[in-house]
Protein backbone atom coordinates (compact mmCIF):
# COMPACT_ATOMS: atom_id res chain seq x y z
CA UNK A 1 0.00 0.00 0.00
CA UNK A 2 1.10 3.51 -1.04
CA UNK A 3 1.73 5.97 2.18
CA UNK A 4 1.27 10.02 2.22
CA UNK A 5 4.26 11.68 0.81
CA UNK A 6 7.07 12.72 4.32
CA UNK A 7 5.84 15.62 5.99
CA UNK A 8 9.12 17.40 7.54
CA UNK A 9 8.63 19.89 10.89
CA UNK A 10 9.27 22.52 8.11
CA UNK A 11 6.70 22.06 6.01
CA UNK A 12 4.13 21.74 9.02
CA UNK A 13 5.73 24.71 10.28
CA UNK A 14 4.80 26.86 7.14
CA UNK A 15 1.50 25.39 6.63
CA UNK A 16 0.31 26.41 10.09
CA UNK A 17 2.07 29.68 9.44
CA UNK A 18 0.55 30.73 6.18
CA UNK A 19 -2.98 29.62 7.93
CA UNK A 20 -2.46 32.01 10.69
CA UNK A 21 -1.22 35.05 7.96
CA UNK A 22 -4.20 34.11 5.76
CA UNK A 23 -7.23 33.48 7.65
CA UNK A 24 -8.28 30.45 6.85
CA UNK A 25 -7.30 27.26 5.25
CA UNK A 26 -8.57 27.82 2.11
CA UNK A 27 -7.24 31.18 1.14
CA UNK A 28 -3.93 29.64 2.53
CA UNK A 29 -3.99 26.78 0.00
CA UNK A 30 -4.72 29.46 -2.88
CA UNK A 31 -2.22 31.37 -1.89
CA UNK A 32 0.77 28.92 -1.75
CA UNK A 33 -0.64 26.78 -4.34
CA UNK A 34 -1.17 23.86 -2.40
CA UNK A 35 -4.68 21.48 -2.39
CA UNK A 36 -6.41 21.85 0.49
CA UNK A 37 -6.60 18.26 1.55
CA UNK A 38 -2.81 18.59 1.67
CA UNK A 39 -2.72 21.65 3.68
CA UNK A 40 -4.59 20.52 5.93
CA UNK A 41 -2.94 17.18 6.43
CA UNK A 42 0.60 19.22 7.18
CA UNK A 43 -1.65 21.21 9.71
CA UNK A 44 -2.97 17.71 11.39
CA UNK A 45 0.75 16.89 11.29
CA UNK A 46 1.76 19.80 13.07
CA UNK A 47 -0.90 19.75 15.61
CA UNK A 48 0.44 16.24 16.57
CA UNK A 49 3.72 17.22 16.71
CA UNK A 50 2.68 20.10 18.90
CA UNK A 51 4.12 23.18 16.37
CA UNK A 52 2.06 26.38 16.45
CA UNK A 53 2.68 29.47 14.38
CA UNK A 54 3.89 31.54 17.19
CA UNK A 55 3.69 31.52 21.31
CA UNK A 56 -0.08 31.62 22.67
CA UNK A 57 -0.97 34.25 25.21
CA UNK A 58 -4.58 32.18 26.61
CA UNK A 59 -4.69 28.36 26.73
CA UNK A 60 -6.30 26.07 23.84
CA UNK A 61 -10.40 27.55 23.65
CA UNK A 62 -12.11 24.77 22.21
CA UNK A 63 -14.39 25.63 19.22
CA UNK A 64 -17.99 24.99 19.13
CA UNK A 65 -19.94 22.87 17.00
CA UNK A 66 -23.27 23.69 15.47
CA UNK A 67 -25.90 21.82 15.20
CA UNK A 68 -29.69 21.32 16.42
CA UNK A 69 -31.89 18.74 17.27
CA UNK A 70 -30.53 14.79 18.32
CA UNK A 71 -26.93 14.79 17.22
CA UNK A 72 -24.75 11.93 17.52
CA UNK A 73 -21.33 11.26 17.59
CA UNK A 74 -18.22 8.63 17.35
CA UNK A 75 -15.36 9.39 18.90
CA UNK A 76 -11.90 6.48 18.37
CA UNK A 77 -8.53 6.88 18.66
CA UNK A 78 -6.11 6.16 15.64
CA UNK A 79 -1.99 5.30 16.03
CA UNK A 80 0.51 6.39 14.05
CA UNK A 81 2.07 3.99 11.39
CA UNK A 82 -0.96 1.15 12.43
CA UNK A 83 -3.29 -0.17 10.31
CA UNK A 84 -6.66 0.04 11.11
CA UNK A 85 -8.36 -3.42 12.37
CA UNK A 86 -10.43 -4.08 8.75
CA UNK A 87 -13.50 -5.47 10.77
CA UNK A 88 -13.75 -3.19 13.55
CA UNK A 89 -13.18 -0.18 10.91
CA UNK A 90 -16.04 -1.69 8.65
CA UNK A 91 -18.78 -2.18 11.63
CA UNK A 92 -17.83 1.10 12.97
CA UNK A 93 -18.59 2.97 9.91
CA UNK A 94 -21.94 0.81 9.86
CA UNK A 95 -22.87 2.02 13.01
CA UNK A 96 -21.82 5.61 12.22
CA UNK A 97 -24.02 5.07 8.92
CA UNK A 98 -27.44 3.31 11.22
CA UNK A 99 -27.00 6.45 13.59
CA UNK A 100 -26.37 9.05 11.09
CA UNK A 101 -23.27 9.78 13.43
CA UNK A 102 -20.40 11.76 13.12
CA UNK A 103 -17.05 9.73 13.09
CA UNK A 104 -14.19 11.71 14.49
CA UNK A 105 -10.66 9.95 15.21
CA UNK A 106 -7.73 11.25 17.36
CA UNK A 107 -4.61 10.83 16.00
CA UNK A 108 -2.05 9.55 18.56
CA UNK A 109 1.83 9.43 18.18
CA UNK A 110 3.88 6.68 19.05
CA UNK A 111 7.92 6.75 18.35
CA UNK A 112 8.65 3.36 18.09
CA UNK A 113 12.49 3.13 17.78
CA UNK A 114 14.72 2.37 14.44
CA UNK A 115 15.35 -1.11 15.27
CA UNK A 116 11.64 -1.84 16.08
CA UNK A 117 9.50 0.58 13.53
CA UNK A 118 11.20 0.84 10.69
CA UNK A 119 9.31 -0.95 7.63
CA UNK A 120 11.18 -2.49 4.43
CA UNK A 121 9.62 -1.14 1.38
CA UNK A 122 10.22 -1.64 -2.18
CA UNK A 123 14.23 -1.56 -3.22
CA UNK A 124 15.18 -2.39 0.04
CA UNK A 125 14.77 0.90 1.36
CA UNK A 126 13.53 1.74 4.95
CA UNK A 127 10.42 4.68 5.10
CA UNK A 128 10.78 6.24 8.58
CA UNK A 129 8.03 8.53 7.82
CA UNK A 130 5.14 9.25 10.63
CA UNK A 131 1.70 8.16 8.56
CA UNK A 132 -2.16 7.54 9.46
CA UNK A 133 -4.09 4.57 7.86
CA UNK A 134 -5.63 6.65 4.69
CA UNK A 135 -8.91 4.40 6.18
CA UNK A 136 -9.06 7.26 8.73
CA UNK A 137 -7.63 10.12 7.51
CA UNK A 138 -10.58 12.01 6.30
CA UNK A 139 -12.02 12.15 10.05
CA UNK A 140 -8.77 12.69 11.91
CA UNK A 141 -9.45 15.14 14.35
CA UNK A 142 -6.83 16.69 15.85
CA UNK A 143 -8.71 19.98 17.56
CA UNK A 144 -10.22 21.39 20.95
CA UNK A 145 -13.81 20.83 19.93
CA UNK A 146 -17.25 21.57 22.16
CA UNK A 147 -19.47 18.73 21.38
CA UNK A 148 -22.26 20.77 23.21
CA UNK A 149 -22.34 22.98 26.48
CA UNK A 150 -20.69 20.52 29.27
CA UNK A 151 -18.56 17.82 26.92
CA UNK A 152 -15.71 18.32 25.16
CA UNK A 153 -13.37 16.83 23.06
CA UNK A 154 -9.44 16.80 23.54
CA UNK A 155 -8.22 15.64 19.86
CA UNK A 156 -5.32 18.08 20.60
CA UNK A 157 -4.09 15.78 23.49
CA UNK A 158 -2.01 13.21 21.94
CA UNK A 159 -1.30 11.00 25.41
CA UNK A 160 1.32 8.33 24.61
CA UNK A 161 -0.40 4.86 23.96
CA UNK A 162 1.89 3.27 26.36
CA UNK A 163 0.22 5.19 29.27
CA UNK A 164 -0.65 3.27 32.23
CA UNK A 165 -3.44 6.04 33.85
CA UNK A 166 -4.72 7.77 30.69
CA UNK A 167 -6.82 9.99 32.27
CA UNK A 168 -4.36 10.87 35.62
CA UNK A 169 -3.68 14.05 36.35
CA UNK A 170 -6.58 15.65 34.24
CA UNK A 171 -9.38 15.96 36.89
CA UNK A 172 -9.45 19.85 36.52
CA UNK A 173 -8.75 20.27 32.66
CA UNK A 174 -11.96 21.80 30.96
CA UNK A 175 -12.84 22.61 34.22
CA UNK A 176 -16.54 21.62 34.97
CA UNK A 177 -17.21 20.28 31.65
CA UNK A 178 -16.59 16.79 31.28
CA UNK A 179 -13.81 15.11 28.28
CA UNK A 180 -13.44 12.76 25.90
CA UNK A 181 -9.69 12.03 25.41
CA UNK A 182 -8.66 9.56 22.14
CA UNK A 183 -6.94 6.74 23.68
CA UNK A 184 -6.27 2.83 23.02
CA UNK A 185 -7.10 1.98 26.63
CA UNK A 186 -10.59 2.58 27.69
CA UNK A 187 -11.37 4.20 30.81
CA UNK A 188 -13.52 6.27 32.79
CA UNK A 189 -13.46 8.22 36.16
CA UNK A 190 -16.57 10.09 37.72
CA UNK A 191 -14.77 13.53 39.30
CA UNK A 192 -16.74 15.67 42.58
CA UNK A 193 -18.42 18.70 41.49
CA UNK A 194 -19.36 21.27 44.27
CA UNK A 195 -23.24 20.83 45.37
CA UNK A 196 -25.83 21.56 42.63
CA UNK A 197 -23.56 20.22 39.51
CA UNK A 198 -23.38 16.86 38.27
CA UNK A 199 -20.54 15.26 38.85
CA UNK A 200 -18.01 15.69 35.69
CA UNK A 201 -16.91 12.30 33.68
CA UNK A 202 -13.42 11.89 31.75
CA UNK A 203 -13.35 9.11 29.05
CA UNK A 204 -11.24 7.62 26.90
CA UNK A 205 -11.98 6.03 23.39
CA UNK A 206 -10.33 3.07 22.82
CA UNK A 207 -8.66 3.23 19.01
CA UNK A 208 -9.43 1.64 15.95
CA UNK A 209 -5.67 0.32 14.70
CA UNK A 210 -4.03 -2.28 15.15
CA UNK A 211 -2.15 -3.01 18.33
CA UNK A 212 1.64 -1.82 17.28
CA UNK A 213 4.21 -1.79 20.48
CA UNK A 214 7.39 -2.09 21.51
CA UNK A 215 8.25 -5.76 22.94
CA UNK A 216 8.89 -4.24 25.90
CA UNK A 217 7.21 -4.05 29.22
CA UNK A 218 5.96 -0.23 28.55
CA UNK A 219 4.77 -1.34 25.24
CA UNK A 220 3.59 -5.28 26.16
CA UNK A 221 1.34 -3.83 28.94
CA UNK A 222 -0.09 -1.08 26.15
CA UNK A 223 -0.85 -3.93 23.90
CA UNK A 224 -2.94 -6.22 26.96
CA UNK A 225 -5.11 -2.84 27.57
CA UNK A 226 -5.74 -1.76 24.10
CA UNK A 227 -9.39 -1.74 22.94
CA UNK A 228 -10.85 -1.80 19.70
CA UNK A 229 -13.57 0.59 20.32
CA UNK A 230 -14.97 3.80 20.04
CA UNK A 231 -17.18 6.59 22.47
CA UNK A 232 -20.36 7.09 21.39
CA UNK A 233 -21.89 10.32 22.39
CA UNK A 234 -25.87 11.87 21.98
CA UNK A 235 -27.08 15.12 22.28
CA UNK A 236 -30.65 15.62 22.38
CA UNK A 237 -32.91 18.62 21.08
CA UNK A 238 -32.91 19.90 25.04
CA UNK A 239 -28.88 19.78 24.86
CA UNK A 240 -28.56 16.41 27.70
CA UNK A 241 -25.44 14.27 26.69
CA UNK A 242 -25.73 10.62 27.00
CA UNK A 243 -21.86 8.59 26.73
CA UNK A 244 -21.53 4.70 26.40
CA UNK A 245 -18.41 2.91 25.26
CA UNK A 246 -19.29 0.84 22.08
CA UNK A 247 -16.37 -1.77 22.44
CA UNK A 248 -15.55 -4.59 19.54
CA UNK A 249 -14.98 -7.99 20.06
CA UNK A 250 -11.33 -9.23 18.60
CA UNK A 251 -13.46 -10.06 15.37
CA UNK A 252 -14.82 -6.82 14.89
CA UNK A 253 -18.66 -7.45 16.58
CA UNK A 254 -20.08 -4.25 18.00
CA UNK A 255 -22.73 -4.24 20.41
CA UNK A 256 -24.85 -1.14 21.42
CA UNK A 257 -27.44 -0.97 23.72
CA UNK A 258 -29.86 -3.53 21.23
CA UNK A 259 -27.73 -3.07 18.19
CA UNK A 260 -25.50 -5.85 16.77
CA UNK A 261 -22.81 -5.12 14.32
CA UNK A 262 -21.33 -7.62 12.50
CA UNK A 263 -20.04 -8.26 9.37
CA UNK A 264 -21.12 -4.47 8.08
CA UNK A 265 -24.62 -5.39 8.66
CA UNK A 266 -26.93 -3.97 11.69
CA UNK A 267 -28.97 -5.51 13.43
CA UNK A 268 -31.83 -4.62 16.40
CA UNK A 269 -34.11 -6.04 19.07
CA UNK A 270 -31.15 -8.39 20.28
CA UNK A 271 -31.05 -8.90 24.31
CA UNK A 272 -28.37 -7.60 26.88
CA UNK A 273 -26.50 -9.66 28.55
CA UNK A 274 -26.57 -8.84 32.27
CA UNK A 275 -27.92 -5.43 33.67
CA UNK A 276 -25.68 -4.28 36.95
CA UNK A 277 -27.89 -1.07 38.04
CA UNK A 278 -25.93 0.16 40.69
CA UNK A 279 -26.43 0.27 44.73
CA UNK A 280 -30.31 0.37 45.06
CA UNK A 281 -30.53 1.31 49.08
CA UNK A 282 -34.20 0.15 49.27
CA UNK A 283 -36.54 2.89 51.14
CA UNK A 284 -33.76 5.31 49.88
CA UNK A 285 -33.88 4.66 45.65
CA UNK A 286 -34.48 7.59 43.83
CA UNK A 287 -37.68 6.83 42.37
CA UNK A 288 -37.43 8.70 39.36
CA UNK A 289 -33.90 6.78 37.94
CA UNK A 290 -36.15 3.60 39.17
CA UNK A 291 -39.08 4.61 37.04
CA UNK A 292 -36.40 5.16 34.02
CA UNK A 293 -35.12 1.86 34.66
CA UNK A 294 -37.89 -0.24 35.21
CA UNK A 295 -41.00 1.83 34.65
CA UNK A 296 -43.37 0.62 32.05
CA UNK A 297 -40.78 0.88 28.58
CA UNK A 298 -38.34 1.93 30.50
CA UNK A 299 -34.19 1.06 29.84
CA UNK A 300 -35.35 -2.97 31.62
CA UNK A 301 -38.20 -3.43 29.11
CA UNK A 302 -36.49 -2.06 25.79
CA UNK A 303 -33.45 -4.09 26.05
CA UNK A 304 -34.58 -7.06 28.08
CA UNK A 305 -31.54 -8.87 29.83
CA UNK A 306 -31.27 -11.82 30.83
CA UNK A 307 -30.02 -11.46 33.74
CA UNK A 308 -29.53 -8.67 36.01
CA UNK A 309 -27.30 -8.46 39.30
CA UNK A 310 -28.56 -5.57 42.17
CA UNK A 311 -26.10 -4.37 45.15
CA UNK A 312 -27.08 -2.88 48.25
CA UNK A 313 -30.52 -3.37 48.14
CA UNK A 314 -31.12 -2.80 51.76
CA UNK A 315 -30.24 0.63 53.26
CA UNK A 316 -30.92 -0.26 56.87
CA UNK A 317 -31.32 3.00 57.79
CA UNK A 318 -34.13 2.41 60.73
CA UNK A 319 -30.96 0.81 62.92
CA UNK A 320 -27.82 1.46 61.05
CA UNK A 321 -25.21 1.55 63.25
CA UNK A 322 -23.73 4.60 62.12
CA UNK A 323 -26.87 6.77 63.49
CA UNK A 324 -26.28 9.17 66.05
CA UNK A 325 -28.56 9.50 68.68
CA UNK A 326 -30.35 12.51 66.95
CA UNK A 327 -30.69 10.64 63.51
CA UNK A 328 -32.55 7.67 66.10
CA UNK A 329 -35.06 10.84 67.16
CA UNK A 330 -35.88 11.91 63.92
CA UNK A 331 -36.69 8.61 62.70
CA UNK A 332 -39.10 7.78 65.99
CA UNK A 333 -40.58 11.29 64.62
CA UNK A 334 -40.98 10.48 61.18
CA UNK A 335 -42.35 7.08 62.28
CA UNK A 336 -39.48 5.10 60.08
CA UNK A 337 -37.49 3.45 62.95
CA UNK A 338 -39.35 -0.05 62.44
CA UNK A 339 -36.63 -2.54 61.14
CA UNK A 340 -40.03 -4.55 59.50
CA UNK A 341 -41.38 -1.81 57.89
CA UNK A 342 -38.29 -1.16 56.22
CA UNK A 343 -38.18 -4.45 55.15
CA UNK A 344 -41.33 -4.99 53.76
CA UNK A 345 -41.19 -1.51 51.78
CA UNK A 346 -37.61 -2.88 49.91
CA UNK A 347 -39.70 -6.38 49.37
CA UNK A 348 -42.09 -3.65 47.63
CA UNK A 349 -39.90 -2.06 45.49
CA UNK A 350 -38.05 -5.51 44.62
CA UNK A 351 -40.86 -6.96 43.63
CA UNK A 352 -41.48 -4.49 40.71
CA UNK A 353 -37.77 -4.93 39.34
CA UNK A 354 -38.38 -8.98 38.82
CA UNK A 355 -38.89 -9.72 35.38
CA UNK A 356 -40.12 -13.26 34.82
CA UNK A 357 -38.36 -13.85 31.90
CA UNK A 358 -35.11 -12.30 33.42
CA UNK A 359 -32.80 -13.84 36.42
CA UNK A 360 -32.30 -11.62 39.68
CA UNK A 361 -29.11 -12.03 41.35
CA UNK A 362 -28.40 -9.79 44.56
CA UNK A 363 -25.13 -9.26 45.47
CA UNK A 364 -23.65 -9.85 49.16
CA UNK A 365 -22.81 -6.08 50.07
CA UNK A 366 -22.03 -4.51 53.54
CA UNK A 367 -25.71 -2.29 53.60
CA UNK A 368 -27.00 -5.41 53.81
CA UNK A 369 -24.92 -6.73 56.49
CA UNK A 370 -26.08 -3.90 58.52
CA UNK A 371 -29.07 -6.41 59.56
CA UNK A 372 -26.55 -9.13 60.14
CA UNK A 373 -24.72 -6.52 62.63
CA UNK A 374 -27.59 -5.65 64.16
CA UNK A 375 -28.67 -9.19 65.10
CA UNK A 376 -25.50 -9.69 66.00
CA UNK A 377 -24.57 -6.83 68.20
CA UNK A 378 -28.06 -5.57 69.58
CA UNK A 379 -29.50 -5.65 72.75
CA UNK A 380 -32.88 -6.34 71.79
CA UNK A 381 -34.53 -5.34 75.09
CA UNK A 382 -33.40 -1.73 74.49
CA UNK A 383 -35.31 -1.66 71.12
CA UNK A 384 -38.59 -2.38 72.05
CA UNK A 385 -40.53 -0.98 68.77
CA UNK A 386 -38.16 -4.15 67.54
CA UNK A 387 -37.94 -6.13 69.65
CA UNK A 388 -40.12 -9.28 68.34
CA UNK A 389 -39.06 -9.04 64.51
CA UNK A 390 -35.48 -9.17 66.28
CA UNK A 391 -36.63 -12.30 68.01
CA UNK A 392 -37.81 -14.05 65.04
CA UNK A 393 -34.85 -13.26 62.62
CA UNK A 394 -32.44 -14.34 65.36
CA UNK A 395 -34.28 -17.61 66.28
CA UNK A 396 -34.30 -18.43 62.68
CA UNK A 397 -30.42 -17.82 62.60
CA UNK A 398 -29.88 -20.13 65.91
CA UNK A 399 -32.14 -22.94 64.29
CA UNK A 400 -30.27 -22.18 60.73
CA UNK A 401 -26.95 -22.97 62.64
CA UNK A 402 -28.02 -25.90 64.38
CA UNK A 403 -29.11 -27.57 60.73
CA UNK A 404 -25.21 -27.03 59.79
CA UNK A 405 -26.58 -24.42 57.20
CA UNK A 406 -25.62 -20.75 56.19
CA UNK A 407 -28.14 -17.92 57.01
CA UNK A 408 -28.23 -14.72 55.06
CA UNK A 409 -30.78 -12.71 57.47
CA UNK A 410 -31.91 -9.72 54.66
CA UNK A 411 -32.75 -12.61 52.67
CA UNK A 412 -34.74 -14.89 55.11
CA UNK A 413 -36.15 -11.44 55.82
CA UNK A 414 -37.55 -10.48 52.81
CA UNK A 415 -38.16 -13.46 51.72
CA UNK A 416 -40.98 -13.59 54.75
CA UNK A 417 -42.35 -9.83 53.53
CA UNK A 418 -42.85 -12.03 50.35
CA UNK A 419 -40.05 -11.66 48.74
CA UNK A 420 -40.39 -14.07 45.30
CA UNK A 421 -37.95 -17.35 45.38
CA UNK A 422 -36.64 -16.49 41.96
CA UNK A 423 -34.72 -13.54 43.08
CA UNK A 424 -31.11 -15.33 43.92
CA UNK A 425 -29.12 -14.31 46.78
CA UNK A 426 -26.02 -14.77 46.62
CA UNK A 427 -22.81 -15.38 49.62
CA UNK A 428 -19.21 -13.58 50.05
CA UNK A 429 -18.11 -17.05 48.80
CA UNK A 430 -20.06 -17.53 45.77
CA UNK A 431 -18.93 -17.42 42.47
CA UNK A 432 -21.23 -15.78 39.56
CA UNK A 433 -19.94 -15.28 36.13
CA UNK A 434 -21.70 -14.06 33.20
CA UNK A 435 -20.28 -13.64 29.54
CA UNK A 436 -16.93 -13.98 31.09
CA UNK A 437 -17.63 -11.13 33.83
CA UNK A 438 -17.34 -11.83 37.41
CA UNK A 439 -20.58 -10.46 39.15
CA UNK A 440 -20.29 -11.80 42.08
CA UNK A 441 -18.46 -9.00 44.14
CA UNK A 442 -20.26 -5.97 45.81
CA UNK A 443 -16.79 -3.65 45.92
CA UNK A 444 -16.43 -3.27 49.33
CA UNK A 445 -13.58 -5.82 50.11
CA UNK A 446 -10.52 -5.22 48.31
CA UNK A 447 -7.47 -7.36 47.95
CA UNK A 448 -6.18 -9.13 51.12
CA UNK A 449 -9.12 -7.22 52.95
CA UNK A 450 -8.37 -3.48 52.01
CA UNK A 451 -10.83 -1.59 51.13
CA UNK A 452 -12.27 -2.33 47.64
CA UNK A 453 -11.91 0.11 44.59
CA UNK A 454 -12.04 -0.25 40.77
CA UNK A 455 -8.25 0.30 41.09
CA UNK A 456 -7.45 -2.44 43.59
CA UNK A 457 -10.05 -4.72 42.09
CA UNK A 458 -8.45 -4.22 38.80
CA UNK A 459 -5.08 -5.75 39.92
CA UNK A 460 -6.91 -9.33 40.06
CA UNK A 461 -6.32 -10.19 36.50
CA UNK A 462 -10.19 -11.57 36.41
CA UNK A 463 -12.72 -9.09 34.75
CA UNK A 464 -15.38 -8.10 37.31
CA UNK A 465 -18.45 -5.90 37.81
CA UNK A 466 -18.73 -4.10 41.43
CA UNK A 467 -21.41 -1.52 42.55
CA UNK A 468 -19.92 0.10 46.70
CA UNK A 469 -18.33 3.75 45.39
CA UNK A 470 -21.68 5.01 44.19
CA UNK A 471 -19.00 6.72 41.33
CA UNK A 472 -18.85 5.12 38.05
CA UNK A 473 -15.40 4.21 36.85
CA UNK A 474 -13.82 1.89 34.51
CA UNK A 475 -10.20 0.77 35.59
CA UNK A 476 -8.63 -1.56 32.81
CA UNK A 477 -10.87 -5.32 33.82
CA UNK A 478 -12.79 -3.37 36.35
CA UNK A 479 -16.03 -1.95 35.87
CA UNK A 480 -18.13 0.20 38.76
CA UNK A 481 -21.34 1.00 38.96
CA UNK A 482 -22.95 4.42 40.59
CA UNK A 483 -26.42 4.22 42.51
CA UNK A 484 -29.99 4.60 42.18
CA UNK A 485 -30.26 5.80 45.39
CA UNK A 486 -30.91 9.29 45.70
CA UNK A 487 -27.90 11.48 45.04
CA UNK A 488 -28.10 13.22 49.08
CA UNK A 489 -27.90 10.64 51.23
CA UNK A 490 -27.67 13.25 53.99
CA UNK A 491 -24.29 11.61 54.84
CA UNK A 492 -22.08 12.54 51.63
CA UNK A 493 -21.87 16.24 52.50
CA UNK A 494 -19.94 18.91 50.05
CA UNK A 495 -18.37 17.75 46.71
CA UNK A 496 -19.36 14.46 45.30
CA UNK A 497 -18.94 12.06 42.24
CA UNK A 498 -21.81 10.38 42.67
CA UNK A 499 -23.90 9.26 39.28
CA UNK A 500 -26.82 7.37 38.28
CA UNK A 501 -24.96 5.03 36.10
CA UNK A 502 -25.53 1.91 35.56
CA UNK A 503 -23.14 -1.33 33.45
CA UNK A 504 -24.59 -3.32 30.45
CA UNK A 505 -23.13 -6.21 29.63
CA UNK A 506 -23.33 -7.96 26.08
CA UNK A 507 -23.34 -10.89 24.87
CA UNK A 508 -19.91 -10.87 23.76
CA UNK A 509 -18.40 -9.98 27.29
CA UNK A 510 -18.00 -6.26 26.19
CA UNK A 511 -19.41 -4.12 28.51
CA UNK A 512 -20.67 0.14 28.66
CA UNK A 513 -21.53 2.03 31.67
CA UNK A 514 -24.46 4.98 30.68
CA UNK A 515 -25.72 7.64 32.98
CA UNK A 516 -28.91 8.87 33.54
CA UNK A 517 -30.19 12.24 33.20
CA UNK A 518 -33.18 12.22 35.07
CA UNK A 519 -35.63 9.82 33.81
CA UNK A 520 -33.98 9.58 30.64
CA UNK A 521 -31.01 6.83 29.79
CA UNK A 522 -30.73 7.70 25.98
CA UNK A 523 -30.81 10.48 23.71
CA UNK A 524 -34.36 10.91 21.69
CA UNK A 525 -36.00 12.66 18.65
Amino acid sequence: MSRPAQITPAAALEAVRAVAEHGGVSAAARAIGMTRAALQRRCRRAAAWGITAHGETHATRPRALAGQGLRRFLFTAAQSNAEVHPEVWRNLVALAEHYGARLMVGPLRYNHTEQHAAQEVGGGTVDRSEWYAPEVEPYLCADRVEVCPGLIWAGDMNIIPTAIDPLSGLDSFTGLASCVIAHPQIALKSIATPPGRPCKMNYTTGAVTLRRYIKRKAGLKAEFHHAFAALLVEVDSTGDWFARHVNASSDGMLCDLDIVVEGGEVTTGNRVEVLTPGDLHGTKADPVAVAAVWGAGGLADTLRPVAQVLHDVLNFGSRSHHNSVTELLALHRDKADSVEGEIGQTAELLHGIARRDCITYVAKANHDEHLDRWIRDTDWRRDPPNAAFYLATASAWAEAIARGEDFDPAAWALRRAGLPRNIRFLSRADVLELAGIRHDMHGDIGPNGARGSARNLARLGERVNVGHSHSAAIVQGAYQAGTLSVLDMGYNRGPSSWSHSLILTYRNGKRAIITLRGQKWRAVA
